[in-house]
Formats: structure tokens, sequence, C-alpha cells
């Protein structure tokens, strides 16, 4: 029923970790699949059993692991695709799955609404597993955690990328929206349910200096790598996507 797709860069100590915990599921994926990105460094990893290894000798960014995940329609219903610090809680597919039969839509680890034009600031709320959620919660777009029926990938290339080295998170949503309406979720977050969640690891991960967006490959200082993600939500927008706070004050602008 699902394929999980997870991806190697910098931290390759986080896989065995992921493994374990996409077996350990409730309803565990049928395929596992690595796509492991070209580091700046040498990382070497096992090839784990059971489960498929890309191995690229080039570094195709956040973009790499979603051309594979193309690949899953012609194995499975589903896609859950995983950033390298996240380690799902075991009920974590079993609660998208669930979702999805009440509201068909993406689902992600972490969502926020973006800005509107009249506040420019960067401070965001973001619901999931950085602030526990108790229902079902719309938003504009998420990441961390992906889950989405295989064959809805195709409008993710169907449609111009805005850039290919940040924001596939964004693209994503955009492209749902824009090409069958479909919007974002967050799961259910219970703060005294851990199992459910998209990642019980916390920051124990994400905050380490081989964070992409503490490093970005790009070359780019941080700062930027976040004013670049501001600039695609704007160019998202001008291409016809509709965020909430426009379609809440009914804006076509």
């Amino acid at each position: 029923m699902i394929t999980a797709i997870l991806n190697v860069y910098r931290r390759p100590e986080t896989l065995e970790k992921q493994i374990h915990a996409l077996r350990s599921q409730t309803i565990p994926p049928k395929h596992i699949w690595i796509w492991q990105n070209k580091a700046p460094e040498k990382v070497k990893i096992k090839s784990p059993k059971k489960c498929v290894h890309v191995n690229s000798n080039y570094n195709f960014f956040y973009h790499g692991r979603f051309a594979l995940a193309l690949l899953a329609q012609a194995y499975t219903e589903y896609v859950a695709i995983f950033d390298d610090d996240i380690i799902p809680g075991n009920r974590w597919l079993e609660n998208c799955l669930s979702c999805m039969e009440k509201q068909p839509g993406l689902y992600v680890g972490v969502g926020t609404r973006i800005n509107t034009p009249e506040f420019q600031g960067n401070k965001r709320r973001w619901h999931g597993w950085r602030d526990p959620n108790e229902q079902i919660i719309e938003l504009d777009y998420g990441g961390h955690a992906w889950f989405l029926k295989s064959e809805w990938l195709r409008c993710f290339w169907q449609e111009e990328q805005v850039c290919f080295d940040n924001a596939e998170d964004i693209q994503l949503s955009f492209a749902l929206q824009k090409n069958m309406g479909l919007p974002t979720f967050v799961p259910p977050h219970p703060v005294n349910d851990t199992s459910l969640w998209s990642n019980t690891a916390g920051w124990d991960y994400g905050r380490s200096g081989k964070a992409s967006h503490r490093n970005p490959a790009t070359g780019i200082k941080p700062k930027e790598w976040f004013a670049q993600r501001r600039k695609i939500e704007q160019e998202c927008i001008r291409r016809g996507w509709r965020p909430m706070y426009m379609r809440e004050e009914g804006r076509n602008d």
C-alpha cells in the first residue's frame, strides 16, 4: 500500500533508526527506498537489507527523492517521504491513512500559513510535531514528512519548478492545489500520544551543523536561503496558488 522514501545526505547515522521506525509501523510500508545525494565529505552507508538504495554521484538537493518517488505509482497507491532527521512514531502511517480517508489531500509532518503581503515578518506558527495539534489542520504548505497518493506526484513535475535547490515543499503544495484542488493538512499530533507523530526525535538531529538550512549546499547564507523561500512563495502566488489568507478574504491578486 505504501512506498517509503528516505534521504541520505550528511547525516547517515539516522538511517538505521528511520528504517527501524518504518518497519515498526502498525501499517508498515511495502517498500523502503533510499535516495542518497552526493555530500561534500565522503559518506558511506551499507545498503540495508530489503531496501532499494539509489546512490547518486551528484547532489540533486531536495528534488532527487521526489524524482525517485515518481516510480512509486508502479508499486503502491501511496508514497511517504521523509527528511533525514525525522523519526516517526509507530502509528504515523496509520494516522495518515486514517486522515486521508476523511479528508483527501497532502499530509505533512509540520505545516504553516504564509504571511500576508501586509505582514512581511518571518515569525510563523508551525503546527505538527513542533506545536502539537489534536485535530486535522489545513495549512498552506509543510514538510519534514509528506504522505500522498503516488499518482499525485505528476502534478509536482508538470508545473515548471520555481527553483531546483530550495522550496520543494512549497512547490508541492502549490502544484497539488492548482492542478487538483487538493489542500495541505497536518494530521493530529496529540500531546499525550506521540505514537501518531511524524517525528519523535524533536530537534535531536535537525539543529546539527549538517542541517541543510544551516549550511545550504548552494553556498548562500542561511538568511539568504530563507529570503529565497519568501520570494518563491510570491512567485507561486503569481502562477496561480491561492494561500489561505487569499481564500478567506476572497482575494485573487
